[in-house]
């Protein structure tokens, strides 16, 4: 399926979980967020939200630094 990752349309498997994606992504511990469809999605959700075909996904990264 087809969902769109940072405004790049993107295949990803059938089934995918918004941790699946954070795990394929790299996503650390901590310091990351994830929308779906404009809709920030709490880390303890991650497991549990299953991406749809045209999803679109949001992951924004915290920079550290001055």
């Amino acid at each position: 399926m087809t969902i769109i990752l940072n405004d790049i349309p993107t295949e990803v498997d059938d089934i995918l979980t918004v941790a699946a994606l954070a795990a394929m992504q790299n996503l650390g511990a901590s310091g990351s967020a994830i929308a779906v469809n404009d809709k920030v999605i709490r880390r303890a959700d991650w497991e549990t939200t299953l991406l749809k075909s045209g999803d679109k996904v949001l992951i924004i990264k915290a920079a550290y630094g001055g």
